[in-house]
């Protein structure tokens, strides 16, 4: 199993949110301070008939509302960069009093892009904490690209999710 502090979950389809969510409750009952946040979806409503994103961080329950309504004849909503950047501060003020893991919805276009989430893993990784999060086939190049050697790709799966963990703490206590 790889040493590596990065790790992508690749995922087409099926409820990565869920997933992430259930893995974060795994290892907070198992004594871990875990971070980070998982994404939500409401109903559908509103003017743009798109449903309502937000993203509820780990360990601490705060909701950050992250997307906006683009009003009337618009196919969906867009995602709202101030209230990404409110939470991506707010979890790296989080980590600054520990952490034994980070777990970030998605790596996605923003990230792809240089902005999103991405400062917030190089701070995780330079404060030696590790990150999980789950990236699209779209954008597994470009994640590639970020993570080089530091990064791994894992599937869907508990067991391949708690035992990579298990051995990048292991490494870091040898250390």
């Amino acid at each position: 199993m790889s040493l590596s502090p990065l790790a992508a979950i690749r995922f087409e389809q099926g409820d990565i949110d869920g997933f992430l969510d259930n893995i974060a409750q795994t290892l907070t009952a198992s004594g871990l301070r875990i971070r980070g946040a998982v994404q939500t979806r409401g109903a559908e409503a509103g003017e743009c008939h798109c449903a309502d994103m937000d993203l509820t961080t780990l360990g601490s329950d705060r909701t950050f509302r992250i997307s906006q309504p683009l009003g009337n004849g618009s196919h969906g909503c867009r995602l709202h960069p101030g209230a990404l950047a409110e939470c991506s501060a707010f979890l790296e003020r989080e980590l600054e009093h520990g952490a034994d893991l980070l777990i970030l919805n998605r790596f996605g276009r923003g990230e792809s892009e240089g902005r999103g989430f991405r400062d917030l893993m190089v701070k995780a990784i330079a404060l030696d904490i590790p990150v999980l999060t789950a990236v699209r086939p779209t954008y597994a190049q470009d994640w590639s690209e970020f993570g080089g050697d530091a990064a791994c790709d894992l599937p869907m799966d508990d067991a391949a999710i708690l035992h990579w963990l298990a051995t990048v703490q292991q490494a870091r206590n040898a250390a």
